[in-house]
């Protein structure tokens, strides 16, 4: 039930985690169509590099006000750049505690990182009440110090709560509506002769180095796949490149900058194989849509989260994992090689455990929203 449905709220939303932003952004515009969202997060995708970030692309789609904001990232290491980005880090919450206040929101939900750090403490300053979502199994420095902050703090695994602090609740992970339930068409053309297709993902800014190896295997991958890859924006024009010098089956290779969340739930529950790091969304999204996949950790996450994050899917005997010190050319083809004569446990498997995993954490995080709201 909704409570007080005609009185207006303001929700103030952060983080630099954008698909659990975007599912929960959603289902509170579906439940609370007369409440204010404001986003607060990077506008470039990357330091230094003006390309924008798909936070800001698909939250300014949304129609939702986007505030940007310079924030420090936390590194262990030392080093001039080190020392540049430590120095955002009060430029960032002289901009946070200047948006709580003219913004005024009833609630931060924040989706961690070193974006929403400077956001949360802004509003704990400002007695603003909190709610944090941590998506991963192992959570990074940020959000372990937002958890602290935190009035709630809301976890995607059960019983992993490592470093987290706080009135813990499990919601599960919110998944993007259009994954559970795709369209039946897409603007996406696939060849006329049919082949397995292979989805390559990397995140939204595409993943460089595991691209390298991609466009090496691509010659003996299209051998038996189509292979839909999605390089990242800053990724184009050698991808278009690659696809170029292709002598054989260059029709099978679909390179694209950024799949939208339309294009990517069809693709998604049209492959056969997934290939791409391990972030928490990618996770669950393929294990919800019952999906064999090949992941490859991003080494460097924070506390090696994303390692953690494909075990799960490992642990259930649908996923594989191929460390980044590994990933060569011989090893990935040999790796999807073996994977696909092993295809028929795994998809049974990933079958098993595709009816285990939440489907509505979304709804259950409105649900604590609420509760503060109110």
């Amino acid at each position: 039930m909704k409570i007080h449905d005609t009185v207006k709220k303001k929700v103030m939303v952060t983080g630099g985690h954008v698909t659990p932003a975007i599912a929960t952004i959603d289902a509170l515009m579906k439940n609370h169509p007369e409440w204010q969202i404001v986003f607060v997060g990077r506008k470039t995708a990357l330091e230094g590099d003006r390309t924008l970030s798909e936070e800001y692309r698909l939250i300014n789609a949304k129609h939702i006000r986007f505030l940007s904001i310079i924030a420090g990232r936390l590194k262990r290491e030392g080093g001039v750049r080190a020392f540049i980005t430590l120095m955002k880090v009060p430029v960032g919450f002289v901009q946070a505690v200047w948006d709580v206040l003219t913004e005024r929101p009833d609630v931060i939900v924040s989706f961690g990182g070193y974006v929403g750090l400077p956001v949360v403490a802004a509003g704990w300053i400002l007695r603003v009440p909190i709610v944090t979502h941590e998506q991963t199994r192992r959570p990074g420095l940020a959000n372990r110090i937002i958890s602290r902050f935190a009035t709630r703090t809301c976890v995607s695994f059960p019983g992993d709560t490592v470093g987290l602090h706080g009135n813990l609740i499990y919601t599960g992970l919110p998944l993007r509506e259009s994954v559970l339930h795709p369209q039946l068409t897409s603007s996406i053309t696939l060849p006329k002769k049919k082949r397995p297709l292979l989805l390559v993902v990397g995140g939204s800014t595409g993943a460089r180095s595991m691209n390298t190896i991609i466009y090496e295997a691509l010659p003996a991958l299209l051998r038996t796949f189509t292979v839909l890859h999605q390089v990242g924006r800053i990724s184009v024009n050698k991808s278009i490149e690659v696809r170029s010098s292709l002598i054989e089956n260059r029709d099978h290779y679909i390179p694209i900058p950024y799949l939208s969340e339309d294009e990517y739930a069809w693709v998604l529950h049209r492959a056969k194989l997934v290939i791409g790091r391990s972030g928490a969304n990618t996770v669950m999204e393929i294990a919800v849509v019952g999906k064999v996949a090949l992941f490859v950790p991003l080494p460097w996450s924070a506390g090696n989260e994303q390692y953690f994050n494909a075990l799960f899917l490992k642990e259930a005997g649908s996923a594989e994992i191929l460390p980044q010190k590994d990933l060569s050319l011989n090893a990935l083809v040999q790796t999807v090689t073996r994977m696909m004569d092993e295809y028929a446990d795994r998809d049974r498997r990933a079958a098993l455990l595709a009816v285990q995993v939440p489907h509505d954490g979304s709804l259950k995080l409105v649900r604590v929203i609420e509760e503060l709201v109110h």
